[in-house]
């Protein structure tokens, strides 16, 4: 695995980067995930790389080194139990959250990584090339136009939309057995009521490296899929 470490040192001479590299190890291990050093030194060149460009092309509103770690590469981090092997779909990917931290963590196989912004996606293709991540393919389109020679395993949203929403895009994919992986902050039951009846769903607490904070993982597919993926933990 190639890291590019030169690109986080770059900008984490000491203060508030050395904190934020330290709040990685300390999270990883609070959340008992196993990813090795030279996997977060990645990360924190991917954060690197995010922090220089979005001086110019304002890709995040998160900015704070520490922040970045919590709600980029820790809260990303937190659905990597739930990554089986073979290809994974991000919808709405951003600037690369979750996929990119998923990833590089070793999770899954193949991942594509969609979102309909020009600038972002250009972000991602330039992270991918910088840190040798050659199992992402970043895609400019939307979820729900999005047409693939092979079925993924999972499709993940992280605070895209709603889960009827969600269901409808990703029908397609739900039917030849994929499931949708949907991290949500604040679930309503009203949400839920949304989902089609023909799917089953599954509500997750995923780990945290905040103990105040609950972050729900909301699985919907058909009943043998999400079981396959339940008997995984």
């Amino acid at each position: 695995m190639h890291t590019e470490a030169s690109a986080a040192t770059h900008l984490q001479p000491d203060g508030e980067w050395a904190e934020a590299r330290a709040r990685l190890a300390d999270g990883i291990q609070t959340m008992g995930l196993a990813v090795d050093e030279a996997r977060q030194e990645q990360m924190m060149a991917y954060l690197a790389l995010l922090a220089r460009w979005n001086r110019a092309y304002n890709l995040t509103a998160i900015t704070e080194p520490l922040a970045m770690v919590d709600r980029h590469l820790l809260d990303s981090l937190s659905l990597s139990p739930w990554i089986p092997k073979g290809l994974v779909v991000d919808a709405g990917t951003g600037a690369g959250l979750p996929g990119m931290v998923l990833a590089i963590a070793g999770v899954g196989e193949q991942y594509i990584l969609v979102d309909s912004n020009g600038k972002k996606i250009r972000f991602i293709r330039q992270a991918c090339r910088s840190l040798g991540l050659n199992q992402v393919t970043p895609v400019q389109g939307r979820v729900e136009s999005l047409t693939l020679e092979k079925t993924p395993q999972v499709v993940v949203a992280r605070a895209l939309a709603p889960l009827g929403r969600l269901v409808e895009w990703t029908r397609h994919w739900l039917d030849q057995g994929a499931v949708l992986l949907a991290m949500k902050a604040d679930l309503q039951e009203t949400e839920v009521d949304q989902v089609d009846a023909s799917y089953n769903v599954s509500i997750q607490t995923l780990k945290s490296a905040d103990p105040t904070l609950t972050r729900r993982l909301v699985l919907v597919g058909h009943a043998e899929a999400i079981e396959r993926l339940e008997n995984k933990q």
